[in-house]
């Protein structure tokens, strides 16, 4: 059995489940992509969500989501690996992409994080996403990640007094998780 996965022996051609893959620091963007998950999985589709960070390769997937904040114009380090690592897996996989940033309602910072997020991935010409959604995020100044938390109290901080705020779209998430899982699936 070596070599072979449990749908080969059992004699089954079902795909792998589709990945929902992530990276997050506080927590939000594992949110998301737990209801981007259940979502896909409510349509009738197969879904595996799982950190990006605890997964070497996405396998044979033939349908990836995959999910990063953006911070200060950069998507994580695990984003970046994920995709270094994974090139020739999204070759044969049809890939999303979604990234919370924006944590005010204001149609030019929606533009600016989408334009960021191009830029990154630009960096990867060989990485062609099907879609890039750009969310509204979540900003906790008590649980911003590192290097932020080692100078959030400093007076010329530019974000010291902003307040808490999340703009996560709960509907606008789900509606977009259903019209991929239309895409995969046209009846669902």
């Amino acid at each position: 059995m070596a070599g072979r996965t449990m749908r080969e022996v059992e004699g089954s051609s079902m795909p792998e489940p589709i990945l929902v893959a992530y990276t997050t620091r506080t927590g939000s963007t594992a949110e998301v992509a737990q209801a981007i998950g259940a979502s896909l999985q409510n349509a009738g589709l197969s879904v595996e969500v799982t950190p990006m960070r605890s997964m070497k390769s996405i396998g044979e997937r033939t349908a990836v989501v995959l999910g990063a904040p953006l911070y200060a114009g950069r998507l994580p380090g695990d984003f970046n690996r994920f995709l270094s690592r994974n090139k020739s897996g999204f070759a044969a996989a049809k890939v999303w992409v979604f990234v919370l940033g924006p944590t005010e309602r204001k149609p030019e910072q929606f533009t600016g994080a989408r334009a960021q997020a191009e830029k990154v991935l630009a960096k990867f010409a060989w990485f062609q996403p099907a879609e890039l959604q750009v969310f509204g995020g979540k900003f906790d100044p008590d649980r911003m990640p590192f290097p932020f938390n080692l100078v959030r109290n400093l007076p010329a901080f530019p974000l010291r007094n902003a307040p808490a705020t999340d703009i996560r779209d709960w509907d606008a998430i789900r509606a977009w998780a259903s019209q991929i899982a239309r895409q995969l699936r046209p009846a669902a």
